[in-house]
């Protein structure tokens, strides 16, 4: 390692060459805000970066996008990131992860890193991750901006003692917003739209440097950072712990994580033989069945699988044509009922919580 590189910031408390090159981040999303939170993490030496996108570059990406070029439009966004951003230093180990985030991280992967950037768009992909790094002890630094503000929040789950996540906060608006993305059966609706937010390379470029702040000094327990980029106004508040909290209750302290891929069953008859509730990371499809003419001949496609692998579509009988189709969608269970479902099949799930009869949590990892 050449410390020379660093010897501007080695006289700033905390960011000695040895800790920094020893650190792992993953950030979740490589366009404005993921390009300068990769950007500063390459500068700073921070040991290794995984950097998860699904999309690809557009060309209004290119104005917002500090490791973007024309040539890169139709690229993996988290290739042509971590491509470019690997020319930075190169004792900094930059991997690209192309998929959908929830899909390409894994629960232990992501317990052996340092933090989780958070730095997508969706409130929805926002909810899960930050339950899983909840799960995994991971510090979460939420970041997220407009065409005027820069938000940033921490949240170090790695610190001893409950502390408030991501969701603690959050306003019913919140959850409306994402149930509005699903039918009443809790299917995507197939005509759903995205909300585009306007926003600037002044926002990202802000949310970026306090981002990677935070992930470098996490110390202090949850809070939020507001700028007003126009204003240079800022505040700071703390975030309390909200008790009934619809992503954490029940959640500290960290339920214990069991690897479970291959056999859940014996794993949770090892761990939590009392269990007589099961929560799924995913929502499930148990049942399906046409009201109209009583066909059930479809089920076998969609029984058992992941109800994110369909949208509202499926509601339509194909043997009938009737908009009648009864779709039991869950993400609660009993442990009979999932052995029933899964008798061979693989489940498609990340992890179960089983709560047991005296209401403590085990995280069983189906990915590991």
């Amino acid at each position: 390692m050449d410390r020379a590189r660093y010897v501007r910031q080695q006289a700033v408390d905390g960011l000695g060459v040895e800790r920094l090159a020893a650190m792992r981040v993953v950030v979740v999303g490589a366009g404005a805000v993921g390009n300068e939170v990769v950007k500063n993490l390459a500068l700073m030496g921070v040991g290794a970066v995984d950097v998860h996108d699904f999309d690809r570059v557009e060309v209004h990406n290119l104005t917002r996008g500090v490791f973007l070029r024309e040539s890169d439009v139709g690229r993996p966004k988290a290739t042509a990131v971590a491509t470019r951003a690997a020319d930075v230093d190169p004792h900094v180990r930059i991997r690209a992860v192309e998929g959908d985030a929830w899909r390409t991280l894994a629960l232990g992967d992501l317990a052996r890193a340092d933090a989780l950037v958070l730095a997508v768009d969706s409130v929805e992909a926002r909810m899960k991750l930050a339950q899983l790094a909840l799960l995994a002890g991971v510090d979460v630094v939420n970041a997220g901006i407009d065409s005027r503000y820069a938000s940033v929040e921490t949240f170090p789950h790695a610190q001893a003692g409950p502390q408030a996540c991501y969701e603690c906060h959050l306003p019913p608006s919140a959850y409306a917003k994402v149930a509005e993305r699903y039918s009443c059966g809790w299917l995507r609706r197939a005509l759903a739209a995205e909300a585009v937010v306007a926003t600037t390379a002044i926002t990202a470029s802000v949310a970026g440097a306090l981002a990677v702040q935070a992930v470098l000094h996490p110390g202090g327990g949850a809070r939020r950072v507001l700028v007003d980029t126009h204003t240079g106004h800022a505040t700071a508040a703390a975030l309390t712990r909200n008790d009934a909290c619809a992503g954490c209750a029940g959640l500290h302290p960290r339920p214990p994580r069991v690897p479970a891929r291959g056999d859940w069953h014996a794993a949770l008859r090892r761990h939590a033989p009392d269990a007589d509730a099961l929560v799924l990371s995913d929502a499930v499809i148990f049942d399906y069945a046409c009201q109209q003419c009583g066909s059930t001949r479809e089920g076998a496609a969609y029984v058992g699988r992941a109800a994110a692998a369909f949208d509202d579509r499926i509601v339509r009988c194909a043997a009938c044509g009737e908009l009648a189709v009864r779709i039991d969608v869950r993400t609660e269970t009993t442990p009979g009922e999932l052995q029933r479902l899964y008798v061979r099949a693989t489940m498609p799930v990340k992890y179960l919580l089983a709560w047991t009869a005296a209401s403590a949590a085990v995280c069983l990892d189906l990915e590991e």
